[in-house]
């Protein structure tokens, strides 16, 4: 196994492993013809508009199995994305954890883990201490970040494709604390 920091020519990997984890994960919460019609190629495009955009503070990681094949990513912020006023202390947090998909055959192994803790480490490096990250109501994961120490700050609502789904916040007030898990 492999870990390292993304470059552009890993985008479709990262759109395939983007694609796959929504399609098992939230097959239960989300429309099939939703989760039918995602595209990698069109992920692909995406990623690759996120990733060269100078403007964007965003960062990847990814884990690759023994065949260089990417199995799993996980993409960071060195400012908050998903900002809602609703939640009033969401203010004090800088730092988001935006995603975290590992291939639900190599879930398990504590792939899903590392890669949070280079995202930490990123932004320990740049002077963040607190991060958040927001998780879709139903997500079988959920408990994962609860384990990392996460604690329940609120939710709001998310709109996809013209319907809403709740999301909820998690937070850490010191996120060293991960590495020592």
């Amino acid at each position: 196994m492999n870990f390292r920091l993304a470059t552009i020519d890993d985008m479709l990997g990262i759109a395939k492993v983007g694609v796959d984890t929504w399609r098992t994960t939230y097959h239960s919460i989300l429309p099939a013809d939703l989760l039918r019609n995602l595209s990698y190629e069109e992920k692909e495009i995406k990623n690759r508009r996120r990733f060269e955009d100078p403007n964007i503070k965003r960062f990847i990681y990814i884990a690759e199995n023994d065949s260089k094949k990417i199995i799993g990513f996980s993409m960071g912020s060195l400012e908050i994305w998903n900002y809602t006023s609703t939640i009033p202390e969401i203010k004090s947090y800088i730092g988001e954890l935006m995603a975290v998909y590992v291939l639900q055959e190599y879930q398990r192994n504590h792939i899903g883990l590392e890669l949070v803790k280079l995202i930490v480490k990123y932004l320990f490096e740049n002077n963040i201490r607190r991060m958040i990250v927001w998780v879709l109501k139903g997500n079988p994961h959920y408990k994962f970040y609860e384990i990392l120490g996460g604690k329940y700050l609120g939710q709001k609502l998310l709109e996809i494709e013209g319907k809403n789904y709740v999301e909820h916040a998690y937070g850490w007030q010191d996120i060293t604390k991960i590495l020592e898990i």
